[in-house]
């Protein structure tokens, strides 16, 4: 989801200087002679290289990352999740025959000591992954079929780890998609108004009030036990899913931090709503903000061709209203932000968050235009799918 994208982090190991690649790198148990490290893809949270080794006459590229501990306080539960997690994908690649995994999938390569993490000198959390040759990310959709395979990477996603108990994961970001909270702390800061930005906001104030009845829309079927708790990416948009450069499908999903126990309504939710709108969160024009239902019902039909057959019928009736909640959420987030003094997301000028904000809520007029039709395109790629008969 966008906040993570865009997040300040107070320090992203500072250590560096101190503590040359070189030494970090040693520290792994990968084969061949290191040649070189170089800073890698745009992702504002962990710093992250792109390593380079020989080994005889094959050159192998490895991702290396140090996590950011002013965004994880404890980076070991972030490990350990994505430990569990990408052990039980490749448990479930090997027995459909897939013999290496690692040409598909993310794969952690371990310590010399068997860790699957390190911590250096300074108590910083290094880990590294198998770099998948084949893959690329973009940060737009570019056409139907791109968003076919964004939904089915997310519903392979959500498939593989069906049989896993949410109950092995931690919670790494407690509250990380409470809309409710996130309501509360808008409340907040609005009533605080340190940064004098209140009185420029009337329209979005007014447009939050009328549709606060949309903060526990989902939080409150977590609390009844309506739907079950799975383990849930978190972050799925766009450029979080691996595509094969060549067959253009998907190969899996990347920036596994947020993996924990949820509900598969903040992936799908979070997922529409970068599908389907083409201008994007920093779309400047508003009136080129959209809700594309012909997007939406090819990113549904690759979502439930995958993962549909696990879905109860309870949690396929919700999926309409997650899209709408959690672009309200996004929404919220960006202006509380926003009145609190741009502390959080990262800003490009003044008043960048309150147009995020803008985007947003005019992506939620778009969608509340077309309600119905979105609800019935959802219905019907689900029942294409051939899921319901299997129930």
């Amino acid at each position: 989801m966008a906040h993570r994208s865009y997040h300040v982090a107070a320090s992203v190991c500072r250590h560096f200087m101190l503590n040359p690649l070189t030494s970090i790198v040693s520290k792994f148990l990968i084969p061949g002679t290191f040649i070189r490290a170089d800073h890698f893809g745009s992702g504002l949270i962990n710093a992250t290289y792109l390593c380079e080794f020989k080994d005889g006459i094959k050159t192998r590229k490895y991702i290396l990352q140090c996590i950011n501990g002013a965004v994880f306080k404890n980076p070991e539960d972030v490990m350990k999740n994505i430990e569990t997690v990408t052990a039980h994908i490749a448990e479930h690649l090997r027995s459909r025959g897939i013999a290496d995994p690692a040409q598909s999938s993310l794969m952690l390569i371990r310590t010399r000591e068997n860790l699957a993490y390190l911590r250096d000198e300074s108590h910083a959390c290094w880990r590294m992954f198998n770099f998948i040759d084949a893959g690329e990310v973009f940060d737009r959709i570019r056409d139907r079929k791109h968003a076919y395979e964004v939904g089915r990477g997310l519903g392979a996603f959500q498939a593989l780890l069906a049989d896993l108990h949410p109950s092995a994961l931690n919670y790494t970001l407690p509250g990380f998609h409470d809309t409710q909270a996130y309501l509360d702390d808008y409340d907040v800061v609005l009533h605080m108004n340190l940064h004098k930005r209140a009185t420029g906001i009337l329209a979005e104030r007014d447009f939050i009030n009328q549709r606060r009845f949309l903060a526990p829309l989902l939080t409150r079927h977590i609390a009844s036990n309506d739907v079950p708790l799975r383990v849930v990416h978190n972050d799925p948009k766009v450029n979080n899913i691996l595509i094969h450069r060549t067959s253009g499908e998907a190969l899996c999903m990347i920036d596994l931090d947020t993996v924990m126990p949820g509900i598969v309504h903040f992936d799908f939710g979070d997922c529409v709503r970068s599908v389907a709108n083409p201008a994007g969160e920093d779309a400047q024009d508003l009136d080129a903000v959209m809700f594309d239902l012909a997007l939406l019902e090819s990113v549904s039909q690759g979502y439930f061709h995958e993962v549909g057959y696990v879905l109860t019928r309870k949690e396929v009736s919700l999926l309409p209203a997650a899209v709408k909640v959690i672009t309200f959420e996004l929404g919220i987030r960006f202006l509380a932000d926003y009145l609190r003094g741009d502390t959080y997301f990262k800003t490009l000028y003044p008043s960048h968050n309150l147009h995020r904000a803008r985007v947003q809520f005019r992506l939620l007029e778009r969608i509340e235009a077309v309600e119905k039709s979105m609800s019935a395109s959802i219905t019907q790629a689900y029942l294409d799918s051939g899921a319901n008969n299997h129930r």
